[in-house]
């Protein structure tokens, strides 16, 4: 299908006064972020419930949740919201309520990463070997960037080498001027595009077609299954795309948010909001999704190109850039973050940590910002790895996140037993055992990566912690 005559000069004005907004941003923030690593990575600390509600949003509501969704409601339909999206904010609630605030009021000041988590509540060799495989992660920070060429491609005819390149270079750039300063700012402004053009794409779809009814009787001509609970998923998969749905509890930028905040009763108040925001927007995407099935399913096998069919064809001039922008500030905000994370494990973590233990908070902020675009330019050519679609982006690696740290994260917090020994193998094990299952085994039993290698590795955690702990060590010591 041809885009380039729906998208005219206005859209691009659009398009392009966003990136250069957010380029100010970056060089407006820089003094601020330039002080220190946590100023830097976690902002000193000091973000409000307003903007924590807009930081959480746009980290956890990227370019999945509006392409990936939209193509699992043309593939899966209804049934991907019972499965995931209602599922997603029910079982997140506890992370907002109680694990955030747990670890903003009762976790040292030093922590500011997952590693350093790890290191806290286990072993320097847990922290270096997370610090590690959380890296692995870039593999779907690849498939959001993958969503923002693919669209720049149909509307201009421009090499997806180029657009790739373009967009990341801007998101890379504000990312090292501004760290977390800078991200929080334009979270906040992301997030109200996001919000706006998701609700204005709702409301022309039932302007235009007719809503609901029209839809829903569409879609029973097509294929009934979709409109049914379960979609025809076999059991285990459904059980698995709900885990994908809690590996947000192993989300790296999900704590370095929580550790940005004033107080954990900041964190209650600004993650229960967005948590009810968050379904919403989900489920209109998944909306979106069964409606370019509707009315473009036989222009198009493509389920990415029928949804932006969809959003050109009911979005006036102006709108069209605005829901592109819009997606852009999705992948933005969540591709940043964890650049800024990879580049935090990477210098922080494990050069200063391990190998030039005596590095200064300049040196390491500048190889920080290096590290950044080194990380880029590797996000860059791991899109291709997504030329046949994102919409399983999070179902595999959300799984693999969870599988290898929901357990590790979660016992170290609040488990009495837990000893470092069993951290580091369950970590390992899930990590080695994930990439067996799934690619050389292929899923015996078509029982899914995620479900058998978390329920497998957390049988094994608690083994190892059992047959490792010790009454007689001190608090947070490291088994020889």
């Amino acid at each position: 299908m041809s885009f380039e005559g729906l998208w005219s000069s206005i859209d691009w004005i659009v398009i392009v006064l966003y990136f250069v907004g957010i380029l100010c941003v970056g060089v407006s923030m820089k003094k601020r972020a330039g002080k220190s690593v946590k100023s830097f990575y976690v902002a000193s600390r000091r973000l409000t419930i307003p903007i924590l509600i807009g930081v959480g949003a746009a980290g956890w509501y990227d370019s999945w949740t509006i392409v990936g969704l939209a193509e699992c409601g043309w593939t899966m339909g209804l049934c991907v919201i019972l499965v995931f999206a209602v599922p997603e904010a029910i079982l997140r609630l506890p992370l907002a309520t109680v694990i955030g605030p747990h670890v903003r009021d009762n976790i040292p000041d030093w922590v500011v990463t997952v590693p350093d988590l790890m290191n806290y509540l286990y072993s320097s060799k847990v922290k270096l070997i997370s610090a590690i495989t959380y890296i692995a992660n870039m593999l779907y920070d690849s498939a959001l960037l993958f969503a923002i060429a693919e669209v720049l491609k149909m509307v201009s005819g421009m090499p997806m080498v180029v657009s790739l390149i373009i967009s990341g270079a801007v998101v890379a750039i504000y990312t090292a001027l501004s760290g977390l300063w800078g991200l929080a700012v334009t979270d906040l402004i992301q997030f109200a595009i996001m919000t706006f053009s998701g609700g204005a794409l709702l409301i022309g779809v039932i302007i235009k077609f007719g809503g609901f009814p029209v839809v829903w009787e569409g879609i029973e001509k097509i294929d009934p299954n979709l409109l049914t609970p379960t979609g025809g998923l076999p059991f285990w998969e459904i059980i698995a795309w709900m885990i994908s749905a809690c590996a947000m509890y192993c989300e790296a930028a999900c704590y370095q948010r929580f550790g940005s905040a004033r107080s954990g009763e900041d964190i209650k108040v600004a993650y229960s909001i967005m948590l009810s925001m968050g379904v919403t927007f989900s489920v209109a995407m998944v909306f979106a999704g069964m409606s370019s099935l509707v009315f473009f399913g036989d222009m198009t096998d493509r389920p990415s190109e029928g949804f932006w069919a969809l959003v050109f064809s009911v979005l006036p001039v102006g709108f069209r850039g605005l829901f592109v922008a819009a997606l852009c500030a999705a992948v933005m905000s969540t591709v940043s973050s964890d650049w800024l994370l990879f580049a935090t494990c990477a210098v922080n973590d494990i050069w200063r940590g391990f190998v030039a233990k005596g590095m200064s908070e300049q040196k390491t902020l500048f190889g920080m910002r290096i590290a950044v675009f080194v990380f880029g330019v590797l996000t860059v050519v791991g899109t291709i790895f997504w030329a046949d679609g994102i919409a399983n982006a999070w179902y595999y690696l959300g799984g693999f996140l969870f599988a290898m740290f929901f357990i590790p994260i979660i016992c170290g917090l609040f488990y009495k037993k837990k000893t470092s020994t069993a951290a580091l193998v369950c970590i390992v094990y899930s990590a080695c055992m994930y990439v067996l299952w799934e690619f050389i085994l292929a899923c015996p039993g078509d029982i899914p990566s995620s479900v058998f290698v978390s329920a497998t590795g957390a049988i094994l955690y608690f083994i190892v912690c059992n047959l490792t702990y010790r009454k007689s060590l001190p608090e947070n010591a490291e088994e020889v």
